[in-house]
């Protein structure tokens, strides 16, 4: 039986930069299913903030159909906000409030036709009584691809979800140790593991590398800056290839930085890399990036030594821990990591498609 399917993200899905709700809407498309991808918390204020999503401003609160999946992007008078305001976040409740309440016809279209709804953690899970009300029928699953603690969201993002915790089916996590943060929304908890496109990363490619000695890292979640500042200088012999992550001064030549790639010009990357770095700073219940981080699982299906916080090591012989802010840590583990073979371990590296086939397995348990 064929599902319509709603994906409800701050993501949109047409940028090039791809999170795991992006391979997710793909592997469920693959399996024959009806897509949508609603992309929520936008609006004019958007174009000054640092947002992936800019160039689609003159596309936004209209359909687009790519790649056989239907894209939308909801552009609001104004949205809620919370980052920079420190303790005068409560300023800004009363936005929340509107926001969800304010028209977005399309939204509530896509979520009465939908047979499974999936919310993902952030801005996003402020909605999942507004798709009830318009979906009594519906699964709906919230998919907490983040602790709401870990990446400093609103608190008021925190309050709405449990409110609105009765109208939830089914709460997925990325990673086992989040499952006991997640428990006070008193609905099941089932794993959704982060996968790979495995097929894509056998694809033979040039190195693109000059430099004898390469690592690179991904992305900028929790992005740490001060790992670089003490390694560029500790290996002056080596190139830090920074994809897709803030940009920063620095005297040091052997930092470069790329900005956001599209997934088939990164790989190459990946691919003839010497290690990985995953320098995510210390922040609230981080330890379920041993089992969320994507890129950490990039690297590990590529053999590729991976170097990354303790709290993210996760028991995984291939990845080697420092602690954050620790020069002489952040240079040991670095030179572990290049000195040390790769090893393999235990690993549950799933392909997308196995994951998308287990989030239509959440809706299939309650039709």
């Amino acid at each position: 039986m064929t599902l319509n399917i709603v994906f409800i993200s701050r993501h949109d899905y047409r940028t090039g930069w791809k999170a795991g709700i992006h391979f997710i809407a793909d592997a469920v498309r693959n399996l024959g299913h009806k897509v949508r991808f609603v992309s929520v918390g936008f609006s004019p204020l958007s174009m000054i903030a640092e947002d992936h999503r800019k160039p689609l401003y003159g596309k936004a609160n209209r359909w687009e159909t790519v790649d056989n999946i239907d894209c939308y992007l909801w552009q609001s008078p104004i949205h809620p906000f919370g980052k920079g305001l420190g303790r005068y976040k409560r300023l800004t409740n009363f936005l929340f409030r509107w926001w969800i309440r304010s028209p977005c016809k399309a939204l509530d279209q896509a979520c009465r036709e939908a047979d499974l709804i999936v919310v993902q953690s952030g801005v996003s899970a402020t909605l999942a009584g507004r798709a009830r009300r318009h979906a009594p029928k519906a699964t709906i699953v919230y998919l907490a691809s983040d602790l709401l603690e870990t990446i400093d969201a609103h608190p008021y993002i925190a309050r709405q979800l449990f409110k609105d915790r009765k109208k939830l089916d089914t709460v997925a996590v990325i990673s086992r140790p989040m499952a006991p943060h997640l428990e006070y929304l008193e609905r099941p908890i089932v794993y959704l593991p982060q996968g790979i496109l495995k097929s894509r990363f056998k694809h033979t490619t040039p190195s693109p590398f000059t430099a004898e000695r390469n690592i690179v890292t991904v992305g900028s979640m929790l992005f740490d800056e001060a790992f670089f500042k003490a390694a560029a200088p500790a290996f002056p012999d080596i190139v830090f290839h920074l994809i897709g992550t803030p940009e920063f001064e620095t005297d040091h030549k052997n930092i470069v930085f790329y900005g956001r790639l599209p997934f088939e010009e990164t790989l190459p990357y990946l691919k003839h890399a010497n290690a990985g770095i995953a320098p995510y700073l210390d922040s609230d219940n981080t330890e379920y990036l041993a089992d969320s981080s994507l890129k950490l699982a990039q690297y590990e299906f590529l053999k590729l030594p991976a170097v990354c916080p303790h709290f993210a090591v996760g028991g995984r012989p291939s990845r080697h821990g420092y602690t954050p802010g620790d020069a002489p840590s952040i240079v040991g583990a670095l030179q572990n990591a290049l000195s040390t073979p790769f090893e393999d371990g235990e690993s549950d590296v799933l392909d997308w498609c196995d994951v998308g086939a287990r989030v239509i397995e959440m809706a299939r348990q309650r039709t």
